[in-house]
């Protein structure tokens, strides 16, 4: 048995916070993994010092098409696997082409395939081996071997990071897959629970069972504990034994990934080591992005309901590991200029191009280049030139107000068990895709991000044991969003408590803490004291009766307005109230802090036709209020025009470049439903020039435009006519 697989981490004792006063926001968080287990931060190459576009070798060949690379600024691009690569290795070192390396653990171990078994572990309700079990020995040894010949190769060049494969998972995507029941895996998943529980008496107390030791105990699926949790109350809720399951194959998933890492630096220590095609945090999957964050040091994650934001938070200042986005074209050339400029601004230091844009065929190796490659030249050769340099070059800081987002793991997963209730036994079948589209807990984070940014606002999302461990109150915090947040453990609560005792502001929406962090239902909700709440078991949800879903996924082919099950539910100003025996807004006061329960759905918010239209005011406008009774006004504010629309979605970015400068960026800012074979969809965007004024609260100081060389005068505010499609990026003293 590979020792290092039983090693898993995580669960044990911290030791105990001690309050203090809020300390002066420092914008600082530690890495999610806080066990010392969290694999080293590697820092890029120093040639990957700007943005980079790298080109994919799908129906190209960079030998071949390097001068039409080279025509439209495309200087970077991708080796698969390379072991035996030795001539294309060389080729990039003469030509100073830099690559990222992916497959270098080979396709089929961590990605399933057709042939390693994926169409057996899918549609099924039942537990069932992993068909390459990652707790077998052989399966590590095999993958390391990979690791061992692709990096042995690669290194020799200019690598920027090394990816173990594309897409992988624990089954096939998020897709519900009940592995892996393998015997090895099960006696990992024994002495897990021996150390989480510590003596077999606590575990039967979580999961009411009478078991007379761990060696009892078995994993369990979904369907076992389905019929029991299809409707309220919430109180007689018992999900701790599937619960544990899936979060001990979060952590094994995680652990096998810090392996490979280790590994791969020993073979080339200066390169950073992770994988492409990461997906949203789900309940199957293995996508814990707590554990995920201290296990690799390089990441391409679609960003579907803000995984990119996760990752912007978890990889903060000072070790802001690299992460990339998928680049999919749809040939339309100012389409691409925003995508690439959002993700600029939003830390991403480049793009996977996928160079085929359906319809039009591949983008190279024919007599002509796509007009909308051709177009972007400048563009492109700007953004990867000194306007990212400067940037990437230094430690730029991206700078967030006081506000934490709360990202729970456990809350996740009880959510998930609330979505799949329209689905009945058909459950297996929900496909990743579909989650994707219809995840309330994702919707959920990303109507909030958009919320906040819409208010003008930044934040940075906080992990469930930063929490519990104290960063509130430690980092400076003065709001804390409680998303959605089901599952809260009495370590949580007293944290979060504290934190509102020493003066921070708490806004939650529903059913908070309602279970505890096992997925155990609770008589009274973790926090219901600190709002001031009182609960009934017959209380009923979103419409009458026993419903408890919000986004009914069996309409996934319908529009998304249409999928929310909202038509008997009671509501406060347009917004859906969830809890029909509370009142939409409850405040408690707690010496100088305060407590918010909403009591409002956000879920609606994520649709430009409420977003943007008229519908969407009242939300801005209680969100704003309670930012604002928290004493944080934004530094920098945007107004934009057009049309006589409501609302233009515009987001400013702060970047500290830590020299007494700083870049302030303007994007337009849509509700993007990200995609794993597409760009996705971006929604209704602006058309035409916008009308855009910013305000700085301090004044604008020594301030340029960068893009266009235009010095901008001192004094509170500055008016553009602005291509929402066009990144602004002024910088300025702070």
């Amino acid at each position: 048995m590979n020792r290092s697989l039983i090693a898993l981490f995580l669960f044990g004792l911290f030791p105990p916070f001690i309050s203090a006063e809020l300390p002066p926001y420092t914008g600082v968080s530690p890495l999610a993994l806080e066990s010392g287990n969290s694999v080293p931060f590697v820092a890029p190459p120093s040639y990957w010092d700007r943005y980079l576009i790298q080109v994919w070798q799908h129906r190209t060949d960079v030998r071949r098409d390097l001068s039409q690379y080279e025509s439209v600024g495309l200087r970077a691009f991708h080796i698969d696997r390379g072991w035996k690569q030795d001539e294309l290795v060389a080729f990039a070192g003469e030509k100073g082409l830099p690559y990222y390396v992916d497959h270098a653990a080979d396709k089929g171990l961590l990605h399933l395939t057709d042939r390693t078994g994926v169409k057996g572990i899918l549609n099924r309700p039942d537990l069932l081996p992993r068909p390459v079990s990652l707790s077998d020995p052989a399966v590590i040894a095999e993958l390391k071997e990979h690791l061992s010949k692709n990096v042995a190769t690669t290194k020799a060049g200019p690598v920027l990071a090394y990816s173990f494969d594309d897409e992988i998972s624990l089954g096939s995507f998020n897709s519900p897959a009940e592995v892996d029941d393998s015997s090895e895996t099960v006696s990992l998943y024994r002495k897990w629970l021996a150390d989480k529980y510590g003596q077999i008496a606590r575990l039967n107390a979580s999961w009411g069972s009478s078991h007379d030791s761990f060696e009892e105990c078995r994993p369990v699926s979904f369907e076992e504990l389905r019929e029991q949790h299809r409707a309220p109350p919430f109180a007689s809720w018992r999900l701790a034994p599937w619960m544990d399951w899936r979060s001990f194959m979060d952590a094994h998933f995680a652990e096998v990934l810090s392996g490979l890492t280790r590994h791969t630096n020993s073979i080339d220590p200066h390169i950073p080591a992770g994988f492409v095609g990461a997906q949203q945090p789900s309940a199957y999957g293995g996508y814990d992005y707590e554990r995920l964050a201290g296990a690799v040091q390089f990441l391409e994650a679609y960003d579907i309901d803000g995984t990119n934001e996760i990752l912007r938070s978890f990889w903060s200042w000072p070790e802001q590991r690299p992460r990339v986005q998928t680049w999919f074209s749809r040939g339309d050339s100012r389409l691409d200029r925003w995508f690439h400029g959002y993700y600029f601004l939003h830390g991403n230091r480049g793009a996977i191009a996928w160079p085929e844009t359906p319809g039009k065929g591949p983008w190279f190796g024919g007599d002509a280049l796509p007009s909308f490659l051709a177009e972007n030249r400048s563009f492109f050769e700007e953004l990867q030139g000194d306007l990212s340099r400067k940037l990437f070059g230094g430690e730029s800081v991206f700078e967030t107000d006081p506000i934490a987002v709360f990202y729970s793991m456990p809350s996740i997963r009880a959510s998930w068990v609330t979505d799949v209730v329209p689905h009945g036994k058909t459950w297996p079948r929900r496909s990743s895709a579909l989650d994707n589209a219809c995840q309330s807990a994702g919707k959920n984070r990303i109507s909030w991000c958009k919320l906040i940014e819409d208010c003008g606002y930044q934040y940075r999302i906080i992990g469930s044991s930063q929490v519990a461990t104290g960063a509130l109150v430690r980092d400076g915090y003065r709001v804390l969003v409680l998303n959605r947040a089901l599952c809260l453990s009495d370590r949580e609560a007293e944290a979060i408590s504290e934190f509102v005792r020493e003066g921070g502001t708490v806004i939650a929406d529903y059913w908070c803490g309602i279970l505890d962090e096992n997925g155990n239902g609770r008589v009274r909700g973790a926090l219901d004291g600190l709002f001031g709440i009182e609960r009934a078991e017959n209380e009923t949800y979103f419409g009458e009766g026993d419903q408890i879903w919000e986004i009914d996924g069996e309409r996934y082919r319908q529009p998304y307005l249409e999928r929310l099950d909202y038509e008997n539910a009671l509501r406060h100003e347009g917004i859906v109230r969830p809890e029909r025996a509370r009142e939409a807004l409850l405040e408690s006061r707690h010496g100088s802090g305060r407590a918010v329960y909403l009591n409002l759905s956000p879920l609606a918010y994520f649709d430009h036709e409420i977003r943007l239209g008229k519908e969407g005011e009242p939300w801005r406008s209680i969100v704003a209020k309670q930012f604002q009774e928290s004493g944080l006004h934004p530094e920098i504010s945007a107004s934009a025009i057009s049309g006589g629309a409501p609302f233009v979605p515009v987001e400013v970015i702060q970047l500290d470049l830590r020299n007494g400068r700083r870049f302030v960026g303007v994007v337009m800012n849509p509700s993007r439903q990200g995609s794993i074979d597409s760009i996705g969809d971006i929604g209704r965007t602006v058309s035409g020039h916008v009308s855009l004024r910013l305000e700085n609260r301090r004044g604008w100081r020594e301030a340029v435009n960068l893009r266009t060389g235009e010095k901008i005068s001192d004094g509170p505010a500055v008016e553009f006519s602005w291509d929402p499609f066009e990144m602004i990026v002024i910088e300025c003293d702070r």
